[in-house]
C-alpha cells in the first residue's frame, strides 16, 4: 500500500510539473511590427536569361504613408568567394522605385550582367523615414 501511494504521488508530481512548463502560445507570442511604417518587405533576384537578372521588391506599410518604396538598390556579383558592388540604381535616378500616399509598393530592375556569375542584391526599403536594408539571396545569371 505504501509503494503504491508513493508512486502515485511520484506520478501527480510528475504531471504538475510537466503542466507547468507548458504556457500557451499566445501568453507568450507577441505580435510585432517590423516598425512604424513598415509592415513586411522582401526582395529577390531572378534569372531572365542572357546574363540578365531581374532584382524586385515588396514593400508594405502599417498604413497610407507619405513616401514608400526602395531607396537604393546595390547589385552584387560574386568574385572569388567575394561579393563586389557592380551597380547601384537610387530613387534620385530612377523614381519609379517609390511611390507617395500609398500601402504598399512593389517593382523591379533589370541589370544585364555576365551569363555564369552569381548576383545577388542589397535592397535598402523605407516608409516615410525608417530605412532597412535587406540581402538577397544569391542568383546564378
Amino acid at each position: 500500500m505504501r509503494k503504491l501511494y508513493s508512486k502515485g504521488i511520484s506520478l501527480l508530481l510528475v504531471l504538475v510539473f510537466l503542466l507547468s512548463i507548458c504556457v500557451p502560445a499566445s501568453a507568450t507570442m507577441i505580435s510585432t511590427r517590423a516598425s512604424n511604417y513598415l509592415n513586411k518587405y522582401d526582395g529577390v533576384v531572378t534569372r531572365e536569361g542572357g546574363g540578365t537578372i531581374k532584382i524586385s521588391f515588396t514593400v508594405i506599410g502599417t498604413r497610407v504613408i507619405d513616401e514608400i518604396g526602395a531607396s537604393q538598390i546595390v547589385v552584387q556579383k560574386q568574385v572569388r568567394g567575394a561579393w563586389i558592388s557592380v551597380k547601384t540604381f537610387n530613387n534620385t535616378r530612377n523614381p519609379e522605385l517609390s511611390t507617395t500616399n500609398n500601402y504598399a509598393y512593389a517593382n523591379y530592375v533589370l541589370y544585364d550582367g555576365e551569363a555564369g556569375v552569381n548576383y545577388r542584391a542589397e535592397i535598402t526599403v523605407f516608409g516615410n523615414i525608417d530605412y532597412r536594408t535587406i540581402t538577397t539571396s544569391s542568383q546564378r545569371a
